[in-house]
C-alpha cells in the first residue's frame, strides 16, 4: 500500500511538472494516461516517454534538431498517437527543412487533438516557410519564373493586407479578428 501511495505521489508531481514543459511557443508535454495506478509497466512506459520527450525538448532548445527528431521518434514508437510528441517532432522536422514530413505530422497531431493551438500555429508557420521556399525556387528560374513569382508576391501582399486589417479582441486574450469579434 505504501508503494502505491508513493507511486501516486510521483504521478501527481509528474502531472504537475508536465504543465511546466515549454519549447518554442510551448506545448504542455505528452499526455501520460497510464490507466490503473497499480499498472507499474504503464507507469514506467509513461515515464520513459516523458523522459524521451524532455530530452527532445532540450535538444531543440540546444538547436540540435536531428537529435530531437530521433528522440521524438523513439517516443512515438512507444506511443504513436501522442499529439504532443507528434507536434514537437514536426517542429524539429520543420527546423531541419523537412517540410513535407512536418506538415504530415502536424496534421496527425491535429487529427488526434483538433483544439491544439500550438500545432495550429506551427502548421501555419510551416505553410509560410513552404511558400517562401517556393518563391525562392521561382526566383532561381530567372525570367521564366518571373511572372509566377509576381503572382505569388501578390498573394503574399493580399495575405499581409488581410493580417493588417485584423483588430485586437478586447477580451485580454491577445486574439485578433477581422471584425473585432472572437
Amino acid at each position: 500500500m505504501k508503494r502505491v501511495i508513493e507511486l501516486l505521489a510521483v504521478a501527481a508531481v509528474l502531472g504537475l511538472g508536465l504543465s511546466m514543459v515549454v519549447f518554442a511557443s510551448g506545448t504542455s508535454g505528452p499526455s501520460m494516461q497510464s490507466g490503473n495506478s497499480e499498472d507499474h509497466s504503464g507507469f514506467e512506459k509513461a515515464q520513459e516517454i516523458m523522459g524521451l520527450y524532455q530530452q527532445g525538448i532540450q535538444a531543440g532548445k540546444d538547436q540540435d534538431y536531428p537529435k530531437a527528431i530521433g528522440l521524438f521518434e523513439q517516443a512515438l514508437q512507444k506511443d504513436p498517437a501522442n499529439a504532443d510528441v507528434l507536434n514537437m517532432l514536426a517542429h524539429a522536422q520543420r527546423m531541419t527543412g523537412q517540410i513535407d514530413a512536418a506538415l504530415a505530422n502536424y496534421q496527425k497531431a491535429l487529427a488526434i487533438r483538433p483544439d491544439f493551438p500550438e500545432a495550429r500555429e506551427y502548421l501555419g508557420e510551416t505553410y509560410l516557410q513552404a511558400a517562401l521556399g517556393e518563391r525562392d525556387k521561382l526566383k532561381s528560374y530567372g525570367d521564366s519564373g518571373k511572372e509566377q513569382m509576381g503572382y505569388l508576391d501578390q498573394a503574399f501582399q493580399a495575405a499581409l493586407d488581410s493580417v493588417k486589417g485584423l483588430k485586437k479582441v478586447g477580451d485580454g486574450t491577445g486574439f485578433y479578428s477581422s471584425d473585432g469579434v472572437k
